[in-house]
């Protein structure tokens, strides 16, 4: 078996903030989870889960916690301050030392941010419905610090090459904006049927932007493309899930 296989953001965020999307690789589940399935409700055998749970947990900070979210497609949002039992949510935010934010994905966009001052973090489960509900508005204004001393980084999605949706999730997106202009060129028709190829990461980008982030980077990663590194919903169906996590380090400034 290899070892945990991460992603770490390349980001301008302080020390004391830690940050990891997980791979497939390096796990016990078999085939269609192979291998490091994180995710309960799939239909993995819970022998393979706990095993890949311990890998990931191995891999961090001794004392740090995780805390799960139970996803809804929403716009719940939970501050948290200790981990307990999965919340009903799909964006966590906290400003507590050793607590991770957890969340996770297998095409929807996982968004990480970060304070500049590393006092604060979040995380948001951001597939269309949670941005069509303006999950990651609510976010950014749910944290304490202002949006010009946020930064954010993308973690893997399903890229615009595959994720394929029709005039109904393109009016839910486009609903109530008064200048939806940017928002509609993350779409492009495909000529039947009132089908559009939608950018995910571009529609982040959007929001992001207006909401004048100090910085939005990551973006670039395909999980619909990348079978042998990502698990993907579209292209499998039946499959497991990667983990994305944030969380301030305890004992460094």
């Amino acid at each position: 078996m290899q070892g945990l296989s991460r992603i770490v953001p390349q980001w301008d965020v302080p020390a004391n903030v830690g940050a990891m999307v997980t791979t497939r690789l390096g796990g016990h589940s078999q085939a269609p989870y192979a291998s490091l399935n994180l995710a309960a409700h799939v239909g993995d055998s819970m022998d393979s889960l706990l095993q890949n749970l311990a890998v990931l947990e191995e891999s961090l900070p001794g004392s740090l916690s995780l805390q799960w979210l139970r996803q809804e497609h929403g716009s719940g949002i939970a501050l948290i301050d200790s981990a307990r039992d999965p919340i009903s949510a799909d964006a966590l935010l906290t400003q507590t030392p050793g607590v991770a934010c957890c969340v996770l994905t297998a095409d929807c966009l996982p968004v990480l941010l970060a304070s500049a001052r590393g006092d604060e973090v979040a995380i948001v489960h951001a597939g269309w419905r949670g941005m069509a509900a303006g999950l990651i508005e609510k976010t950014v204004h749910s944290m304490s610090n202002p949006p010009e001393q946020l930064h954010a980084w993308l973690g893997p999605a399903i890229g615009r090459c595959h994720f394929e949706v029709g005039e109904e999730v393109r009016r839910q997106l486009l609903a109530g904006e008064e200048n939806p202009a940017d928002l509609a060129a993350c779409f492009i028709a495909k000529g039947y049927n009132n089908k559009y190829m939608a950018d995910l990461y571009g529609l982040a980008r959007c929001k992001l932007h207006r909401l004048r982030l100090s910085t939005v980077t990551g973006g670039d990663l395909c999980t619909y493309c990348d079978s042998e590194r990502f698990f993907s919903y579209r292209r499998d169906g039946t499959t497991g899930r990667m983990a994305s996590l944030i969380y301030i380090e305890e004992g460094i400034q």
